[in-house]
């Protein structure tokens, strides 16, 4: 016991905290619209600890938030339309990781800045793939996502969120293959990042103490789903993400 209260003394600095009360409102996102939680804590929780930390953070607290959605998602998601794009982004994001590890932080940060507001403009512009969905489609999609988040650490889901909501599909199996997906790539980039030795027992720590905060507020975003206007939900998000983006670019 007196081990443990070492560990929390030592990781429970004002960086974790300003980590928490950031994953609470990034949880509060991914409730509402099931994604884009990661996206908005990566770039913070890398100006904090680092790109490679703060996105290995990021990962094991989704993990720890998505997991029993994850596995109720499984038997609603349509495969047919999962498997092409995340099996390839699952490639693309291994290889992306070996850049990831080795490149120049400062570099690797301005890559999120700008990834994040490429992403950021799709998203405001509602960016749509009318045409069917095709493997070589989704293959072509999924190593587009893998590449971006493993080789910059941005987490680029919602881009294959916006490939799956066009789909005729119903609403809960689009949910459920936007579910599924993030999954998948987070348990691959987690698996990238063990190989790479990129994860200790303190940051394992640090990224479990702050996971109820995220948790929480994905509770609460879920909440607002049911009351908050979409339009004004989407507002808030963007500007959050046009702001983060353009200080990781210039600072």
């Amino acid at each position: 016991m007196n081990t443990f209260f070492q560990i929390f003394n030592d990781v429970w600095t004002l960086n974790i905290l300003l980590a928490a009360c950031i994953a609470f409102p990034s949880g509060i996102i991914q409730g509402y619209a099931g994604f884009g939680g990661a996206l908005v804590s990566v770039p913070f929780f890398a100006i904090l600890f680092g790109p490679v930390t703060g996105f290995g953070m990021v990962l094991i607290i989704v993990f720890c938030s998505q997991g029993v959605v994850f596995s109720k998602a499984i038997g609603q998601s349509n495969w047919k339309e999962v498997v092409p794009l995340a099996g390839t982004s699952a490639i693309t994001m291994s290889l992306g990781i070996l850049f990831l590890v080795s490149a120049d932080p400062s570099f690797i940060k301005r890559g999120m800045g700008f990834f994040i507001l490429l992403i950021t403009i799709f998203m405001i512009f509602g960016w749509q793939y009318s045409g069917k969905k095709r493997p070589l489609i989704g293959m072509g999609m999924g190593a587009i996502t893998g590449g971006i988040t493993g080789s910059f650490g941005v987490p680029a889901f919602p881009l294959s969120a916006l490939y799956f909501h066009t789909s005729n599909a119903t609403a809960k199996t689009k949910r459920a293959n936007v579910t599924v997906t993030l999954g998948c790539n987070v348990m691959v980039a987690i698996c990238g990042l063990i190989i790479h030795e990129i994860y200790d027992q303190s940051l394992i720590f640090k990224s479990i103490l702050i996971s109820p905060f995220f948790i929480l507020g994905t509770l609460l975003g879920q909440f607002l789903f049911k009351i908050a206007p979409v339009e004004w939900f989407k507002f808030v998000t963007y500007g959050i993400l046009i702001v983060i983006a353009l200080a990781l670019l210039f600072t």
